[in-house]
């Protein structure tokens, strides 16, 4: 989560203010904070009851850690997928769009101090 903060207030102090990178960051803050404040928690508490269970040896304990983990593991996996998105658009599109940029100013000269 501390790493999460500290690229917010990269993007959000950055000189070209976009809202796509602003947006990403937040979804994902959202997914740490709701991955670490509920379903880790959770998890834990169901892990521990099936690993003991009270006398019974009933299915149910493992299935409710089951359902859990898929869970955790969708999460994870969004997480993941927003931070490659995040990725991609800070490094490769906005790199390109800035070459692009080079050559354009380049494909455009001013010959108008020669004399013709």
């Amino acid at each position: 989560m501390v790493l999460a903060l500290a690229l917010l207030a990269c993007l959000v102090l950055g000189t070209q203010k976009r809202k796509l990178p602003l947006l990403l960051c937040g979804i994902m803050l959202i997914v740490v904070g709701f991955q670490h404040f509920a379903v880790t928690p959770e998890l834990a508490y169901r892990g521990r009851d099936a690993d003991f269970p009270p006398g019974n040896t009933a299915f149910g304990p493992q299935a409710r850690v089951f359902a859990m983990q898929q869970i955790f593991g969708g999460v994870e996996a969004l997480k993941l997928l927003v931070g490659g998105f995040l990725t991609s658009y800070l490094f490769v599109f906005r790199s390109g769009r800035r070459l692009q940029q080079k050559v354009d100013a380049v494909d455009h000269p001013d010959h108008s101090h020669v004399d013709g």
